[in-house]
């Protein structure tokens, strides 16, 4: 079976947000127009469908390297803040929409807390990544059919 690892992580990513988006546990925010994604950037996102990209990239890398907590993933998501003449500093991405995707991914059942440790994938979540993936295997191999020979 094709998992997460065989598959390049974009395809991936965008497939999984366009699953995500049917999923009724999983919404924007009224406030996620408004924000910046850390104190790292000077705007927000432009994509008007950002939202879902974060949480499938949080599915993702959840998938990759559980038990994952808050503050691991921020760290993930930051970036160098330009200080201008003065050297960069590493800043950590913004906590509230790390928590939010993942307070909505466990509401629809696809990671859980484990307690002391972080957020992990269920068998459903682990199940949703896998055959994401396949789709993005069997389109990649119907592009380039070298691919199809694995």
């Amino acid at each position: 079976m094709t998992s997460v690892y065989d598959v390049p992580a974009k395809p991936l990513i965008k497939n999984l947000a366009k699953k995500l988006q049917e999923n009724d546990h999983i919404k924007t925010p009224d406030w996620a127009s408004y924000v910046k994604t850390g104190p790292h950037r000077e705007r927000p996102p432009v994509n008007s469908d950002w939202w879902y990209i974060r949480v499938a990239a949080l599915l993702r890398k959840i998938y990759m390297n559980s038990p994952v907590g808050v503050t691991h993933l921020r760290s993930m998501y930051g970036g160098k803040a330009d200080k201008g003449s003065k050297p960069n500093k590493a800043l950590m991405g913004s906590g509230a929409i790390i928590r939010r995707s993942l307070q909505q991914l466990e509401k629809a059942g696809l990671i859980e807390t484990e307690k002391g440790k972080g957020r992990v994938i269920t068998s459903k979540g682990r199940s949703l990544l896998d055959h994401s993936a396949h789709e993005v295997l069997q389109e990649l191999a119907s592009e380039n059919p070298e691919l199809g020979k694995y």
